[in-house]
């Protein structure tokens, strides 16, 4: 193993890896992971480094002896942990249990008193797997072609490091943890067990397994090889045990009103009905709200634009820890956009009126009239979905009593924003809340008591699955919502 060294803050670290990888690879090696949307390709810009002071792209440029490396501000991505479900409660079983949410962009772990249900610790990291894609589709491509084993090995070594830091910080040892649950999209739970992804990728789309996993002994996770590992079911083909992990925290069991759950992220997950009926799908959001494909998208990190609005006609903006401006996190791309048709700089068509770009007052950061195609790719395909399953169920979009926007993106989003472009109808401005990392509280909640680990199964068995590219209609609604133009007539009659 050669040394580099490199600097973070301008102070200089010991960087250990073997010759002839690419910087990316070598920070990989170092429990260090930057940007790579396009999967280490070179095509999406977002790995930017500076080595000796000179800006390079970290996958495409080779690792060199002795060299200074500088990091982005931008790598140190915030990541909501924290839910906002109800009191948990607890069967005493284990002293010590851990829940894991498994997401596409993130890994939050939290260990909690298994008695007394008390938060012990909570710690988190991008999901390792990024290095391979920003997208589920890439990352199982990727398997396809070279394997799962990279891809489910280093998210054990991810869950083996937050495991142990979190057993550190609450002062017990790992090996004390008697009771680990996870949650995750399906492709997640795919990969991280090493069930077979081609059929996620083929029609008809249906997982190799919904079954909730139940079993003693995790040696893929060494520091508490001996706990029992808890895994919620999935639903169907990209409808996961995170969403199951989102009903357990929502009670949706327990629900009378018509409630809309979202979780947006690079897949859209959602759920409409009640505790009688209720009806899920998923759709193709895309990771434009979490900074790919976004030309100065980011995650939300220090100096991440995450909030705009517009006074008298003067565009005005909030950061990440008030820093310098540096890009654009989700919530930001989706207020700018809100913000720039309210003052005619889009159309309704989507088209910049300002030429091919606009940039934001007294800063480098920049909207593209690519990126706002990005933005309309998204919002569309959220918005059909919620339409067909309104179709599904013969009601109405006004008929809504509650929307539930679950995961870091729905719980900082401003909802005048998402109505504001047409993603959430405008009629259901008003009843619009966040609740936190809700697939996070589920787990939490299945790790502590075997009752909500049951209570998750029967959430999952009585869910029906709407599967959208089977429905004629979804091609015509997803072009209409295209536009940023809201009908004033309800449009799932």
């Amino acid at each position: 193993m050669s040394e580099i060294t490199f600097t973070i803050a301008g102070k200089p670290e010991p960087l250990h890896t073997d010759s002839q990888r690419s910087w990316m690879q070598a920070l990989e090696d170092n429990g260090i992971f930057l940007d790579a949307p396009c999967g280490g390709h070179g095509s999406c810009g977002k790995c930017r480094i500076l080595v000796n002071g000179k800006e390079v792209l970290a996958c495409q440029t080779q690792a060199a002896q002795g060299a200074s490396l500088t990091l982005p501000a931008r790598h140190t991505a915030k990541i909501l942990s924290a839910g906002q479900s109800a009191a948990l409660e607890t069967d005493g079983q284990t002293a010590y249990a851990l829940a894991i949410d498994l997401g596409t962009t993130t890994i939050v772990c939290c260990l909690r008193d298994g008695v007394s249900g008390a938060l012990l610790a909570q710690r988190s990291c991008l999901n390792p797997q990024t290095q391979y894609g920003a997208d589920v589709i890439s990352r199982i491509e990727y398997a396809q072609a070279h394997g799962a084993r990279a891809l489910s090995a280093c998210v054990w070594e991810a869950f083996e490091a937050l495991t142990e830091q979190c057993a550190k910080d609450a002062g017990i040892a790992a090996s004390q943890i008697g009771m680990v649950c996870v949650v995750g999209n399906t492709a997640m739970h795919h990969l991280l067990l090493g069930f077979d992804t081609k059929p996620l990728i083929t029609p008809p789309y249906m997982p190799a397994s919904c079954i909730a996993i139940e079993r003693r002994g995790i040696p893929e996770l060494p520091c508490c090889a001996g706990a029992m590992l808890r895994v919620l079911p999935n639903i169907a083909g990209f409808v996961g045990a995170d969403t199951v992990g989102c009903l357990c925290a929502a009670r949706f069991d327990q629900i009378s009103e018509l409630t809309l759950l979202i979780d947006i992220g690079t897949n859209g997950e959602m759920v409409l009905g009640n505790q009688a009926h209720r009806v899920a799908c998923s759709t193709a959001a895309g990771p434009a709200f979490e900074g790919a494909k976004i030309s100065c998208g980011m995650r939300g990190a220090s100096g991440a634009v995450d909030h705009v609005r517009q006074e008298n006609g003067t565009v005005l903006f909030h950061t990440v820890d008030d820093a310098p401006a540096i890009g654009l996190c989700g919530s930001g791309l989706l207020d700018l956009v809100a913000v720039l048709l309210e003052l005619n700089i889009i159309d309704e068509s989507g088209r910049l009126t300002c030429g091919e770009r606009y940039t934001l007052p007294g800063t480098d950061v920049f909207l593209t009239q690519k990126d706002i195609r990005e933005v309309q790719l998204a919002k569309a395909a959220i918005r059909a979905g919620i339409e067909l399953l309104c179709s599904h169920l013969d009601v109405r979009s006004r008929d809504i009593q509650q929307v539930l926007l679950a995961g870091a993106f729905g719980n900082y989003l401003a909802p005048a924003s998402a109505c504001c472009i047409g993603m959430i109808p405008a009629q259901l401005l008003g009843r619009i809340r966040g609740i936190g990392n809700a697939a996070g509280d589920g787990a939490q909640r299945c790790a502590l008591s075997r009752t909500e680990f049951e209570r998750s199964k029967r959430l999952a068995a009585g869910t029906e699955f709407l599967e959208l590219a089977s429905k004629p209609d979804f091609q015509d609604r997803f072009v209409d919502a295209l536009s940023f133009e809201e009908e004033d007539d309800d449009d799932t009659d």
